[in-house]
């Protein structure tokens, strides 16, 4: 479960939690992503909001962040909190029809901002995140990735 966000002096303005499809242990940049979450209990999105805002508060947060959990049942772990804008901005910036970047960056040069209204339940469709591989490109290259 990852969840990308963007804070105002440790306050979370807003955000998007997004599910993994692969399990944990694959590289969040080359993971396939859900968004909304497709299979995630509400109680444990109350835990990964619950727990992103007490480490948005406890640093300060202003800009962009990005958290990863491992999520099992309602058991709820942090991997790693990123203090930057994760490859996932532009994919959420997307699905929500709001600019992310624009947001973090207003915020961090003190200029005015504007919270956007995302409901997750109102969305018409799933967002899916797809990593690319260029293996055409990389001669000799091997497209089947497998574990050794």
């Amino acid at each position: 479960v990852e969840m990308d966000a963007v804070a105002c002096k440790g306050e979370i303005v807003n955000y998007a939690i997004s599910e993994h499809v692969e399990n944990a242990g694959v590289h969040s940049g080359d993971a396939t992503l859900l968004l909304p979450a497709q299979k995630l209990y509400v109680e444990t999105i109350k835990r990964v909001k619950r727990i992103s805002q007490k480490i948005a508060r406890a640093l300060k947060i202003s800009g962009p962040f990005n958290i990863q959990f491992m999520c099992k049942q309602n058991d709820v772990k942090v991997i790693e909190c990123n203090l930057r804008a994760s490859r996932t901005f532009p994919f959420i910036s997307k699905t929500f029809n709001t600019n992310f970047i624009e947001l973090a960056t207003r915020i961090m040069v003190g200029a005015p901002y504007k919270r956007a209204d995302i409901h997750l339940v109102d969305l018409d469709f799933v967002g899916v995140k797809a990593p690319m591989f260029s293996f055409s490109r990389l001669r000799g290259a091997d497209p089947v990735l497998g574990g050794g």
